[in-house]
């Protein structure tokens, strides 16, 4: 995914394990008095992580932070929308990169992004027709094949 996202390579080379420890080790030291730049910093790393549960994670402390400090939100609509994205969560992923492209029309990153988010669609779209498309022939061949069964019980 890292060469699909020109304007987001920072946000696709995972930090090393032992800068994400250095992020986790402040947040937990906080503890429950956790500073809002902690958690954020804490959030970043875990959405730049390649692990889908570090990824998740992260997504719900930037939720978090979305939610109850409404002076941050701008700077969690980006990552909001790249975590979702990684997550394959593209409904999401385009609520808040929406968001952010209202706010700043001219963002390169959330530009680049809305991109990749309306490919990912149109190719899981895609995908999704040709599976319905195939289950709905296979129940066409396998009716076909009982309606004749049937038409020859009756012979």
């Amino acid at each position: 995914m890292g060469s699909q996202l020109p304007y987001a390579a920072d946000a696709e080379s995972p930090l090393k394990p032992e800068e994400l420890q250095v992020l986790r080790s402040q947040y937990e030291k906080e503890g429950e008095h956790v500073g809002i730049q902690t958690k954020f910093n804490f959030a970043w790393g875990l959405i730049k992580s390649n692990a889908r549960n570090d990824q998740q994670e992260g997504v719900r402390l930037l939720s978090d932070i979305f939610r109850t400090s409404p002076e941050r939100r701008r700077e969690c609509l980006y990552y909001l929308a790249l975590g979702n994205f990684k997550l394959g969560n593209y409904a999401e992923s385009r609520r808040y990169n929406d968001l952010l492209l209202d706010k700043e029309p001219n963002n390169l990153q959330a530009d680049s992004l809305r991109g990749l988010i309306d490919d990912k669609v149109a190719k899981e779209g895609l995908m999704g027709v040709a599976i319905l498309s195939g289950v709905a022939i296979a129940a066409g061949v396998v009716g076909g094949m009982i309606f004749k069964g049937m038409g020859n019980r009756k012979r």
